[in-house]
């Protein structure tokens, strides 16, 4: 009964892989849509800072302000941003991309008007800070208001950089809604079948498809379990992982006792052989004879 529920919740799971997870964008239409999404994000920045009623700035604030927005916009056509590394599926900021050494808008802002050395600090204290965890840093602070910017507009200028994925990690999940189902219809059928009909495991192709199928359905488990697909994830990628587990081991099982029966009926049959001796009988007489005697015993 209990097996009965796992395979229901895992043919769910399996659903919502092939449906909702589906396949991932190819690596390079995905950098192409992240190219464009964070264009997308300054275009909205530019207009709202350019939007903002500037009456409480000074001469010079505004004209820094407005040398910052040019630099903004040229940085946003120019179209070269950093990238995320580390956290597949999140949307990460950088403040500096480590393999390239690009800058983000802000740090790129900072280093234009000669504050490279702020950028290299906050980088290497933490490359992944959110502008508003930067609240308290003094230089920072000045620098806004030397060009009439708040935290706050900085804050909506960082952008988060979200991973694309690679060929190999496409081709991963082609082949893990592919082969999901049949995996999970793999694990439930053998382990049905290693519990009743081949329970003393005399079916070797059964344990076999139970062992690669188990095996198969607990990696799906754990990519599932991992997925964003729902709140439900980790309990979904768990009764896959369960039953992936319980048609394995149920697969063991089922060689061990083929084994163990097999070496069982070959000890039984060697006892079941008979010690034969052999020997010959003369008889001498009147009517002598000769013979072979044989002796058995079991």
């Amino acid at each position: 009964m209990q097996l009965t529920r796992l395979i229901a919740s895992a043919a769910v799971a399996v659903t919502t892989i092939a449906v909702v997870g589906g396949f991932r964008t190819p690596p390079r239409d995905a950098e192409f849509t992240e190219i464009r999404r964070i264009r997308i994000h300054f275009d909205s920045v530019l207009a709202d800072l350019s939007a903002k009623d500037l009456s409480t700035l000074s001469d010079a604030q505004r004209a820094q302000r407005a040398a910052v927005i040019t630099t903004l916009r040229t940085y946003r056509d120019r179209g070269v941003f950093p990238h995320n590394y580390d956290f597949p599926g999140q949307a990460v900021p950088y403040f500096v991309d480590r393999k390239t050494g690009t800058l983000c808008a802000v740090a790129h802002l900072l280093a234009s008007t000669g504050r490279r050395d702020i950028v290299d600090r906050v980088s290497k204290a933490d490359n992944n800070v959110l502008v508003p965890q930067l609240a308290g840093d003094t230089a920072l602070s000045a620098w806004l208001s030397a060009n009439g910017l708040t935290l706050e507009e900085a804050a909506h200028i960082q952008v988060p950089y979200t991973r694309p994925v690679s060929n190999a990690e496409v081709a991963r999940e082609v082949a893990l809604v592919i082969v999901s189902p049949f995996a999970l219809a793999g694990s439930a059928i053998t382990s049905i079948s290693n519990l009743r009909g081949n329970s003393d495991g005399h079916r070797r192709w059964v344990n076999a498809i139970g062992i690669a199928s188990g095996l198969t359905t607990v990696l799906v488990g754990a990519r599932v379990a991992v997925s964003d697909i729902s709140g439900d994830a980790p309990s979904i990628g768990g009764a896959l992982a369960a039953i992936g587990t319980t048609s394995t081991a149920l697969s063991v099982r089922g060689i061990r006792r083929h084994r163990s029966i097999a070496e069982a009926q070959r000890e039984a049959a060697k006892r079941a052989i008979a010690q034969t001796t052999m020997s010959p009988i003369v008889t001498l007489g009147s009517h002598p004879t000769a013979g072979v005697g044989v002796s058995m015993k079991f």
